[in-house]
C-alpha cells in the first residue's frame, strides 16, 4: 500500500520573518495573513494590532519578490466605524475578476460579524464606506454568540466561507456556501469540533488539495482549555476532507506545528502559537505564511518554502 497525503513538511524553525510589529511584548501583532494570486499578481493581506488599539488596519501589499512587499490599499477599523477587524478574506470573482475582500469586525464588546466590501476593478479603490454585512450570529445555532476569522476558496463556481463560530462556550470550525460570494447559506452542524488537544478553539485557517490523493489538506488552528492564553494561543493541526463538506482530524494526538517559544507540545504555559496558516501553490510547491509567537510575547508574520520534492515519500 502507499502512503498517499502525508502532512507537509512544515518546520517552525525553517521559517523567515517578513513583517513584524513597531513594538515589542504581548498584544502586538502583524499577521493574519491571507496570500492570493490573481492574472500573474500575489497579493498578501495582513492584520496590524496593539494592546491599545487591538486589530486596527488590514493592509494589502502586492508581493514584488519573495521578500519584498508594495502596499497597495489601507483599510482601518475606524473607517469602518468598528473597534477592530481580525484575518481578512481576499479572493476574486472567478467570472467578473473583480476583488472581493471580507472582514471580520468588532462592532462593540465583542460582538463579531463579518463584512464584505463592494468588489473592486482594483485593490485601491476598495471603500470602507460600502461594507456591509454578509454573516451575523445566528440565534439558535452553534454560532449564536459570535462569527469572525472568515477563510474563502472557490472550485466549480461555489465559494465556501470556512469561519470561527461561538456559542459562548467554544469555538468550533464552520462552512458557510455561496453561488455569488454574496449570499451565504449556513451549514447546519460545525465542519470541525473542538476536542481532544483543540477543546476550546477550533478554526480553519486553509484548505489545500492534496498534490497526490483526492482530498484537501485542511489547515486548522486550535487551542486547550488548561493552555496558557487560550484565546490567543493557538497552534496548527490537521485534517483531511474529500469534499469541503466533511473533515477528519488527523492530528488529534497535538498539533503538527508550534512556535519554537513553545514550552510544551500539549497545554503550552507559554505562547506557543503558530496560526492563521496560509498557502499559495506554485509551480515548485508551496509558500506558506504563518503569524507566530516570539520570545517577548509578540506576534509576527513568517514565511516557508516548501518544494515539491519534500513532499515525496
Amino acid at each position: 500500500m502507499g502512503n498517499f497525503a502525508p502532512p507537509p513538511p512544515l518546520d517552525a524553525n525553517a521559517t523567515t520573518m517578513i513583517m513584524e510589529p513597531p513594538e515589542r511584548g504581548e498584544g502586538n501583532w502583524v499577521g493574519a495573513p491571507c496570500v492570493h494570486r490573481h492574472k500573474g499578481r500575489t497579493f498578501l493581506a495582513v492584520r496590524e494590532r496593539n494592546p491599545d488599539e487591538r486589530g486596527h488596519t488590514i493592509v494589502i501589499y502586492e508581493r514584488d519578490g519573495i521578500e519584498t512587499y508594495t502596499e497597495r490599499v489601507r483599510i482601518t477599523a475606524a473607517e469602518l466605524g468598528v473597534t477592530s477587524i481580525e484575518r481578512p478574506a481576499l479572493t476574486t470573482d472567478p467570472d467578473s475578476g473583480k476583488f472581493k475582500l471580507y472582514l471580520p469586525v468588532d462592532a462593540h464588546r465583542n460582538c463579531w460579524h463579518i463584512q464584505k466590501l463592494a468588489d473592486v476593478d482594483e485593490l485601491a479603490a476598495f471603500d470602507p464606506a460600502t461594507a456591509r454585512d454578509v454573516l451575523r450570529p445566528e440565534d439558535d445555532h452553534t454560532d449564536r454568540s459570535t462569527v469572525k476569522d472568515p477563510y474563502v476558496v472557490t472550485t466549480g463556481g461555489k465559494y465556501y466561507m470556512f469561519y470561527a463560530g461561538s456559542d459562548g462556550h467554544s469555538t468550533r470550525a464552520h462552512l458557510a456556501t455561496s453561488i455569488d460570494g454574496d449570499t451565504w447559506s449556513r451549514r447546519d452542524e460545525p465542519v470541525l469540533n473542538s476536542q481532544f488537544w483543540h477543546d476550546e478553539r477550533t478554526r480553519i485557517s486553509c484548505v489545500v488539495p492534496a498534490p497526490d490523493a483526492p482530498v484537501w489538506y485542511v489547515f486548522y488552528d486550535g487551542s486547550g482549555r488548561t493552555d496558557y492564553g487560550s484565546t490567543w494561543n493557538l497552534r496548527t493541526g490537521l485534517a483531511i476532507s474529500p469534499d469541503l463538506r466533511t473533515c477528519e482530524d488527523t492530528s488529534p494526538q497535538g498539533p503538527i506545528i508550534s512556535a519554537p517559544t513553545a514550552n510544551n507540545r500539549l497545554a503550552p504555559q507559554t505562547f506557543a502559537t503558530c496560526r492563521y496558516m496560509d498557502v499559495l501553490l506554485t509551480d515548485n510547491g508551496w509558500d506558506v505564511y504563518f503569524e507566530m509567537a516570539r520570545d517577548d510575547g509578540s506576534f509576527a508574520l513568517y514565511h516557508q518554502q516548501l518544494t515539491s520534492e519534500r513532499f515525496r515519500t
